[in-house]
């Protein structure tokens, strides 16, 4: 029987004894459109098409192509409110962003 073919673009590693994995989990939900409000370095304000549980561990892809920025976070929902065509969320960033990326989204 032949060995497969490694495709990988990059090389991988092994990792040592004391690192692990405590959580993986995967997306459930898509709420479709989502509008920022507003932004911290540490919380964001969003407008979504569908209600949304307190609590709710969202990922929220933040991106500014212009300015070459693009990320991933997670962001734990603290406040929701009814809004016409949805709902405002506000959530805090699990990891918040550097006054770097704050400033590249917002200026």
């Amino acid at each position: 029987m032949t060995e497969p073919i490694d495709r990988r673009a990059v090389e991988r590693f092994a990792v040592n004894a004391d690192t692990s994995c405590a959580f993986c989990s995967p997306v459930v939900e898509h709420f479709g459109p989502v509008r920022i409000l507003n932004i911290s370095m540490d919380a964001i304000g969003l407008l979504v098409s569908a209600p949304v549980k307190l609590r709710t561990l969202l990922a929220v892809s933040l991106a500014s192509p212009a300015r070459g920025f693009a990320r991933t976070m997670l962001v734990r929902v603290v406040q929701t409110t009814p809004h016409p065509g949805g709902c405002a969320v506000v959530g805090e960033f699990t990891t918040h962003l550097t006054y770097q990326e704050l400033t590249t989204l917002v200026m």
